[in-house]
Formats: structure tokens, C-alpha cells, sequence
């Protein structure tokens, strides 16, 4: 219990009220573990002279009784029947303590020190001067006190050990010398802001995992699982700060699995899974273990994510580790449909409101303001940085800082990229959330105009480009005409690379569209690899004249041959498919799609064009008119 928020607020008040505090602490929990059965020593109203006198105007009386586990009532606070009878008892020991220590000093009335029973009553009407104050409280002292785990150093070197730093290093100096040489930006960015580049793209990509629901661990399953319950952690659970564990059952053997919700870094450094706060969690220790200056962001709405300080900018860039996005504020309101209310920074040295970079409609965000007192939020975060302030050069803190209020207060526009929905957790789940707008991710984007032949199209995953003609054209989705939860993946491990569904969504799908202004033929060569249950479809559609859809065909590997009667007419042969079209058909769709799969693996058990990093000059897709 050392590290217990309310203990240690409690001893930020005078000797005296140290004392009468004790006191009155363990009166009541003493008469609670006498009488554990009698409701009514556990349920406190708000307006009691123990609340509103005794506890409230003091620091830690009303936060002790929180981590005893009191909970909130309408407009009272009380212990529930299956109490922990343990920690009840810890805190009364605790609390006998430090009273011992503090017995010597006498009560003295001064400007500095009131005791409990001669305390102002204007003292109780404010700073925590109510619940929502101080329930608002309890949420930033957690996390301004959760931040300095970032700050130990053999927890750092744990770490840095799990990162590739060198190969991360060198692709961030690649393409920092490739920005340079062609850099018109009037305040240009430099190599370490391209480092966190790197760094966000290794964590989502390659180290850290999206969890919906757990495996279970009998069967290696997890499209069986279904949630049960909630649970209280057990002491190895809590070891590595668990406050909730998530109980899910298996439809398929019945066997229970236990989702700990850890809350200590280094625990997830070793289950490299879990969800926004799990992973936001994980990359501010990656930031600061590679000594960039960093905050963790808590949102009111239920999301979390970092931001780094960025000396090329001379200003804090938001970084969301789940979507792999940096400097894009208002993805969350512009892009989620978030109803934003608080943003709250925490770092080494301070914390701060951060909710206006967040928002362009301050106007509709402060209306739903209503958790706690505008002034005691600014003189209560004010308050925490002070403590740590020292840890900081003050005068550089301080020049960010009119930096960040000229910022808040300078209007915004979403930017490109700040108005996609969701991209981590699965897509029902995104949905349901309201976070996200629409399932395409490109809609209604390149069109082929094949206006003489032979035409040839070309692209290879290791360089992630295609050959059209002659001419490179770098990504896959350049070249697309629509495309939904598909990314390109690379396996640093395995030197392997492809294209696979998003974490977490159900169907991916791509598709090519080209507009036919002469008679053709068609060479097409589409290599897929699935795995376990995965699935690949290849579809052609052909559409006439006025746009009307007027044929589609599965290419299936398996059937040599299409129906006689379709329009679209094809032969499997030699990993190749040779099409010939109906006269009618004056614009055709190449679409594939990535379905199915097992597990929390799903995700990569349909695969499009894999090959090895070194294939550089292989070509698994290759549509060829002639």
C-alpha cells in the first residue's frame, strides 16, 4: 500500500488534521470490520457531517475510502456486502501508522494548519468541494502517478531490448536523406521525427497485437469464445497492477479463459496484446525508452494514445499507436464521430489539459463539459505539475507552453487522413462504437483507360510497387479503384511479405477497374496463399455501356474452365488465367477477397501476392491485354 494515492494526499494536510483524519478513518473502518453485516455503517450520504466535514475539505479522506472500495451511490458512497476484509484491515494498520508518527505533534491553529473540528465551512464549498471534483481527482492523481513507471531504468532496458533499434534506426535514415533531397517544407522535419515513424509502424505491425476476446486455452480457439463476467484479479494478476479481469467462455469445449486487463508496462512487454489502453500503455515506455519526450493521453470518451515532443516542430505531435497515425488530432472527432469532453496529458513532469488540439468545435465540447469545476480542473492540474516541475527545465517548459496555448487557441481544419473511421479492433466492434464511418477505405479511385494493347500491368510486394508499361508507380493502393481492410505486411522475422485482411475485420477486398476501348484478350496471372480456413476470391465483373453489371465469375483454380454460357469466358492453365470477353462487356472489375480464417490469427490466414523480401524482381500479379 505504499504507493497508495490516498495515503500519501493524506499526508499533505497540517499535523493536526493528519490526526483527527486517522482518527476518523479508523472509527469507521474499525466499525465495519466488527460489524461486517450491518449495512449501515457502510453506506455514507453525501450530506453527513463524516463526508461533507470530516473527509471532504481534507486531502485523501475521501480517496482512502475509494481504495478500500467504497463505490458511488446517487448521493451517497458505500462498501459493497462482499468487501475485501484484507485490505479494510491493511488500511486500518496503515492508518494506525501514521497517526503513531504524527502523535507528537499538537494541534495548532494557524493559517496553515485547521483542525477537522474548527475547519472554515467555506473551505468544504471549495477545490474538492464535491464528489465529481474529486472522483475527477482520483482519475488524474492515477495517472500522474502511473507515468513515472515509464521513468525506471531497468524496466526501460527491458525495453529497448525487445526493439530492433538499429534496423529501425537505419530505415528512419533512409527515408529522412530521401525527404531532405526533396523537402519544401517551410519548418522540415528531421531524422528523429521519422524514427517515430518507424517505431509506430514496428509496434502496430509487428509487435504488439489487437485483442478482442482471449484464446482459449484448451482449444487454441477464439471465434468460440463469448463473454461471462467480470472478475476480480488474483494476487499474481494484481501483481501486475490488474484492475479487472474479463472471464470468457468457450462454446466449443466450455472451458473458462481469464483476459487480465494488466496495467504495468513491463507485464506487457511480455503479452504484447491487449486493447487502446494496453497498447498506448506499452508505446509511451517504447518512447521514453528511446528518450523521447513523452505524455500518455487519457480521453473521457474511452480512448487513450501518446504524443511526442517533436524539437523540429518545436511542438507535441499526437501519436495513436492502434491506428499507426502521427499528427493527426482530430481523427478522433472529425474521423470517430467522438463526442470529446476531456483530454487529459500526464507526463514525468506535468499535467495538462490537452482537450482543444483534440477538437474544432470548442464551442460544442465545453457544453458537454460537466465532470468537474473549469477553474478547479486548471488549478488542480497546475497543482500535480508543480510537484514534478523540477524534474524539467522550468524555463523550456514553460516556453512549450505558450506555444501549446497559442496552438489551442488557433482554429482548425481536418487534414488529409483525419477523416478515416477506426482502423484497430474488429470492425462490428468499430461500428457499434459509432467510430467509424464507412466500411470502404478508397472508394471510386483509379481507373485503367486500355485504349491500344498490349497493355501490361505489374506489381511485387517486395517493392511494393507496380510496373504499368514502363512506368513505377510505388504502393498497391495507388492503382486500386476501390479497397477495404487490406494492408501490406511485412515479416521482418521470416523475410516474407504480402497483402492481408486488418486486425480484427471480417472480410478485406481490392479491386482493380479498367475501362476497355478496344477488343482484348487477357492474360492474368493472381497468386494467393491461405492458410487454416482462410479464403481467397477472384471475381471478374463486367459491366456494358450504360454501367449496367451485366456478368461476374469467380476464377476458381480448381475449375479449368467457365460455364459456356457467360459472357466472360476463361482457361486455368500454367498458374494462369486466359480470359476472353463478351463484345457487350465495355468496362471490367478485377476484385479479390480475403475471407474467413481461425483464431486471433484470422487476420493472416489469406493472404494476396506472398513472396520473399529478396524477390525483387518477381511479379505475382500480372494482368496482361492483348
Amino acid at each position: 500500500m505504499s504507493d497508495s494515492i490516498g495515503l500519501n494526499r493524506l499526508r499533505e494536510n497540517s499535523k493536526q488534521d493528519i490526526l483527527n483524519l486517522c482518527t476518523v478513518l479508523l472509527d469507521l473502518l474499525e466499525t465495519i470490520l466488527k460489524n461486517p453485516k450491518e449495512s449501515k455503517h457502510r453506506r455514507l450520504p453525501l450530506e453527513s457531517d463524516l463526508i461533507s466535514n470530516k473527509l471532504m475539505p481534507f486531502y485523501g479522506g475521501l480517496e482512502i475510502l475509494f481504495e478500500v472500495g467504497f463505490e458511488d451511490g446517487d448521493d451517497y458512497i458505500y462498501l459493497p456486502d462482499n468487501f475485501d476484509h484484507k485490505i479494510v484491515s491493511k488500511f486500518c494498520d496503515l492508518l494506525k501508522k501514521i497517526h503513531v508518527e504524527n502523535t507528537e505533534k499538537s494541534c495548532t491553529r494557524n493559517q496553515s494548519s485547521i483542525c477537522a473540528s474548527t475547519v472554515d465551512s467555506k473551505k468544504s464549498q471549495s477545490g474538492l468541494k464535491n464528489l465529481k471534483n474529486l472522483s475527477f481527482a482520483n482519475r488524474l492523481d492515477q495517472s500522474f502517478n502511473h507515468v513515472m513507471i515509464y521513468e525506471d531504468a531497468d524496466l526501460k532496458q527491458k525495453c529497448l531490448e525487445k526493439i530492433p533499434v538499429s534496423r529501425l534506426k537505419s530505415s528512419a535514415n533512409s527515408k529522412y536523406l530521401s525527404y531532405v533531397n526533396s523537402n519544401q517544407d517551410a519548418k522540415p522535419f528531421d531524422e528523429r521525427d521519422f524514427l517515430v515513424l518507424e517505431l509506430l509502424d514496428w509496434f502496430k505491425n509487428e509487435f504488439f497485437r489487437w485483442i478482442n476476446q482471449p484464446e482459449c486455452q484448451s482449444c487454441n480457439s477464439n471465434s468460440k469464445m463469448s463473454f461471462l463476467k467480470n472478475d476480480k484479479p488474483n494476487f499474481n494478476e494484481t501483481t501486475w497492477m490488474a484492475a479487472n479481469v474479463e472471464v470468457y467462455k468457450c462454446s466449443n469445449c466450455q472451458i473458462l479463459s481469464r483476459f487480465p486487463r494488466y496495467n504495468h508496462p513491463g507485464k506487457l512487454l511480455d503479452t504484447r496484446g491487449g486493447r487502446c489502453g494496453e497498447w498506448a500503455n506499452c508505446f509511451c515506455l517504447v518512447l521514453r525508452s528511446m528518450d523521447f519526450d513523452a505524455r500518455y493521453i487519457l480521453d473521457w470518451t474511452d480512448h487513450v494514445w501518446c504524443e511526442v515532443y517533436s524539437e523540429s516542430q518545436k511542438r507535441w505531435l499526437h501519436a495513436d499507436p492502434c491506428e499507426n497515425t502521427l499528427d493527426k488530432p482530430l481523427l478522433y472527432e472529425h474521423g470517430w464521430n467522438k463526442k470529446l469532453s476531456y483530454v487529459i496529458a500526464f507526463s514525468r513532469y506535468e499535467c495538462l489539459d490537452v482537450t482543444w488540439r483534440y477538437s474544432a468545435k470548442h464551442k460544442e465540447v465545453l457544453k458537454r463539459r460537466n465532470e468537474c469545476d473549469e477553474i478547479w480542473l486548471v488549478h488542480y492540474a497546475n497543482k500535480l505539475t508543480n510537484k514534478r516541475i523540477h524534474l524539467v527545465n522550468k524555463q523550456n517548459r514553460e516556453l512549450r507552453l505558450v506555444a501549446e496555448i497559442v496552438e489551442f487557441l488557433t482554429p482548425k481544419v481536418a487534414k488529409k487522413g483525419e477523416d478515416v473511421g477506426r482502423q484497430s479492433g474488429s470492425l462490428q466492434w468499430r461500428i457499434s462504437r459509432g467510430e467509424i464511418k464507412a466500411v470502404n477505405e478508397l472508394c471510386d479511385g483509379f481507373r485503367f483507360k486500355i485504349e491500344k494493347v498490349p497493355f501490361i500491368l505489374k506489381y511485387n510486394t517486395a517493392k511494393n510497387e507496380y510496373l504499368k508499361q514502363n512506368e513505377v508507380v510505388k504502393d498497391w493502393k495507388s492503382l486500386v479503384f476501390n479497397y477495404s481492410n487490406i494492408r501490406h505486411k511485412v515479416e521482418q522475422d521470416w523475410k516474407m511479405c504480402y497483402l492481408e485482411r486488418e486486425k480484427g475485420s471480417l472480410l478485406g477486398y481490392a479491386e482493380w477497374y479498367f475501362c476497355l476501348c478496344t477488343k482484348t484478350k487477357i492474360n492474368l496471372t493472381f497468386n494467393w496463399t491461405v492458410f487454416e480456413s482462410g479464403e481467397v476470391k477472384l471475381i471478374l465483373i463486367g459491366v456494358d455501356d450504360s454501367g449496367k453489371k451485366i456478368s461476374e465469375i469467380n476464377l476458381d483454380k480448381s475449375n479449368l474452365t467457365s460455364p459456356k454460357d457467360s459472357l466472360i469466358q476463361f482457361k486455368y492453365l500454367d498458374d494462369k488465367f486466359s480470359i476472353n470477353l463478351n463484345d457487350k462487356i465495355k468496362n471490367l472489375t478485377v476484385r479479390t477477397e480475403l475471407h474467413k480464417g481461425s483464431g486471433q490469427n484470422a487476420f493472416q490466414h489469406a493472404q494476396l501476392f506472398r513472396q520473399s523480401l529478396v524477390d525483387t524482381d518477381k511479379y505475382l500479379l500480372v494482368i496482361e491485354f492483348i
